[in-house]
């Protein structure tokens, strides 16, 4: 302040107004700077997550567990066969008792009996045959019951075999669905967030922008008032 001249409170406050001016555009710019630095380290970290997650949710593997298991089963009774040395054994056995009954007896008999006897013989033949036909049958009978439940026991391991097939497919495509809906709930809320920052970044832009005008403003000001400039009679009068 030169001597001899004294300074009006106008000066003082233009003073202050200017310096105000330009404190407030700088910090507006700076804040809209940092701002923007902000939401692009932001943004990047964002992306950085939102391929990872995707990356993570991609790579589950969903498969059927039961996709592999056995759904073909032998019939263990499919090939039983029949015992026909136990027949035979016996229908041998019988006929040399047959055979020894009718020599011990044929001297009694005499010559009278001998038909009655070789009736009587005939007789227990076709009785032994008859048993040993039987002995076949229920064999027969036995097998054929025994192949009838193991048919039935094949036909229930395969069709248990099938739904547990058909209900591990099911869980697959559920799972599957639900990695789908994951991603694309995943995506919407990147986009959305996306959208916001990207917004919010507008916004510290139009802070800086702003910023920059109130600069302008009070430098415009500045000028008008004589405050950048060497005007003596800016702001005062001289002292008569």
């Amino acid at each position: 302040m030169a001597i001899g001249k004294k300074v009006s409170p106008a000066k003082f406050l233009g003073t202050a107004a200017v310096i105000g001016g330009v404190l407030k555009g700088a910090t507006q710019i700076y804040g809209g700077i940092q701002e923007r630095k902000r939401l692009r380290s932001e943004q990047r970290r964002a992306a950085q997550n939102y391929r990872q997650q995707r990356r993570d949710l991609q790579n589950i593997e969903i498969t059927n567990p039961y996709a592999n298991i056995q759904t073909e089963f032998e019939n263990p009774y499919e090939d039983l066969t029949i015992n026909q040395q136990q027949a035979q054994f016996e229908s041998q056995q019988a006929a040399q008792s047959r055979a020894n009954i009718l020599g011990s007896l044929q001297g009694a008999a005499g010559g009278s009996g001998i038909a009655g006897l070789a009736q009587a013989i005939a007789n227990r033949a076709t009785a032994d045959r008859a048993r040993a036909s039987a002995s076949i049958g229920q064999q027969e009978a036995r097998n054929q019951a025994l192949a009838a439940q193991g048919a039935s026991q094949v036909q229930a391991r395969e069709a248990a075999a099938e739904r547990q097939i058909a209900a591990g497919e099911a869980s697959r495509e559920a799972n599957e669905a639900e990695r789908q809906r994951d991603l694309i709930q995943l995506r919407a809320g990147f986009q959305a967030d996306q959208r916001a920052m990207r917004q919010q970044r507008g916004e510290a832009f139009q802070q800086i922008v702003g910023g920059i005008g109130t600069l302008g403003s009070t430098a415009l000001t500045g000028f008008q008032e004589g405050f950048f400039t060497d005007n003596p009679n800016r702001g005062g009068s001289k002292v008569e």
